[in-house]
This record gives structure tokens, C-alpha cells and sequence, in this order.
């Protein structure tokens, strides 16, 4: 015979362990799994919100190529005529160096490279470490670097009696009212360089310059 008490206490059980399957509990994030929201955000962070460089606008007037001046240097200097965003002053940088050693993109002021060279207005030969100190950083090359520019750019001269010394020629103030007259092009820079960290340029073999302490396309010097 069939046992029916049996059967209606088998019944309610099974119900019951039906029902708790069927129940669902929501999932619990992993220990190791981080939210990819910065808190107290209402989206993802990104790399360019958390890390943004400063830059400052410059005015590109001109961009140019210089031969160095070393007896034994190799290769051009290439370097950028600025001016800062209201056109009050002209800068010089020294952007690239393609025969090697260390160098400085610093932007130095013409004003400060007149005071420099104030006492050789009269004419007087000077050396190229007269310009040593319109620098921050200590590039045994930045003098010179300098001075190969303002060659290029029409500013100096070979001294007579020395070939390795050199003279102010030209008219440096129509010269710096000429550059600041130029329609030039807008762009940005890294708002500071820091003046210890040197750019070492890739060595050309047998090169011999100081190894001490910086897009437009340039046209060479003559």
C-alpha cells in the first residue's frame, strides 16, 4: 500500500529547494578589481587630465641653419628666431644639433645678449665666452652655439687681427624692430626648460666638440 502521509511531507520539501534555486543574489565585485572612475567622478579619469604639461605661445619669426665655428666641429646648428606672445621681445634657441654633443634649447633674450656684449659696441674683438653668461645652464658649447647664430643671422663678424675672436657689425636695433615686424607664425612651447637637463644630439664619428651640458623647415646659411 501506498504510504500517503509519507507523500504529503515529501512534497512541501521539494517545493521549498525549488524555490531557493531559483533564487538569484547580486554578484560581489572581486577583491582585486579596481573601479576605472576616479572617486568623486563622473567619468574614467585619463592620463591627459591627471598629467597636462604647461605651455606658453610664441610667436615663430624665423627658422634657420649656422655652421658651427669649432676647428674641428662638424655639422649645422639649427635654431628658431622667437618672439613671446605680445611681441615685446626677440628670442634665440638653438633647436637642434646634427654633429653631436651636448646642448641647451634654452630661449635667450636679445636683450640679455646685448648686455653681454655692451662694452664690445665700440668694435672690440671679444671671445665667444663673452655670451657664457646669457645662459642658465653650464654648456661648455652654449657660447659658442650663440655665437654661430648671430654669424648666421648677420650680427657678428671674424675679427680682423684674430679669426677665432669676433665683432659686433650691423644695426642690431633695426635688426630686432625687423624681426618683431614679421608676421611670423603662432605656436606653443614647454612653458620652462629646465636649464640642467641637457639634450645630448646622436655623436657624429670622430666629432670633437664638448660633451657638457639643449618644425618649420630651415633654409641653410650661405
Amino acid at each position: 500500500m501506498l504510504n500517503v502521509t509519507g507523500l504529503f511531507l515529501f512534497t512541501p520539501i521539494l517545493q521549498m529547494e525549488n524555490s531557493m534555486s531559483k533564487t538569484t543574489f547580486p554578484n560581489k565585485p572581486s577583491a582585486n578589481v579596481q573601479s576605472s572612475e576616479a572617486p568623486g567622478s563622473d567619468s574614467p579619469a585619463t592620463s591627459s587630465e591627471t598629467a597636462q604639461t604647461p605651455m606658453t605661445p610664441f610667436w615663430l619669426l624665423s627658422a634657420g641653419q649656422a655652421k658651427k665655428l669649432g676647428q674641428q666641429s662638424t655639422g649645422l646648428l639649427s635654431y628658431h628666431v622667437l618672439a613671446d606672445h605680445q611681441r615685446r621681445d626677440v628670442l634665440i634657441a638653438v633647436t637642434a644639433n646634427d654633429g653631436g654633443g651636448f646642448f641647451s634649447r634654452e630661449r635667450v633674450n636679445f636683450r640679455v645678449i646685448e648686455t653681454c656684449l655692451e662694452k664690445y659696441k665700440s668694435g672690440l674683438p671679444f671671445v665667444s665666452k663673452a655670451l657664457k653668461e646669457a645662459f642658465i645652464s653650464k654648456s661648455a658649447n652654449n657660447a659658442g652655439f650663440i655665437v654661430a647664430v648671430l654669424r648666421s643671422l648677420g650680427l657678428l663678424g671674424p675679427a680682423l687681427e684674430v679669426s677665432t675672436q669676433h665683432v659686433m657689425v650691423g644695426d642690431w636695433a633695426a635688426w630686432q624692430q625687423k624681426m618683431l615686424a614679421e608676421t611670423g607664425t603662432p605656436i606653443e612651447l614647454v612653458a620652462e626648460i629646465d636649464a640642467e637637463k641637457l639634450i645630448e644630439a646622436a655623436p657624429a664619428a670622430g666629432h670633437k666638440e664638448h660633451k657638457q651640458t639643449l618644425g618649420i623647415a630651415a633654409k641653410k646659411s650661405p
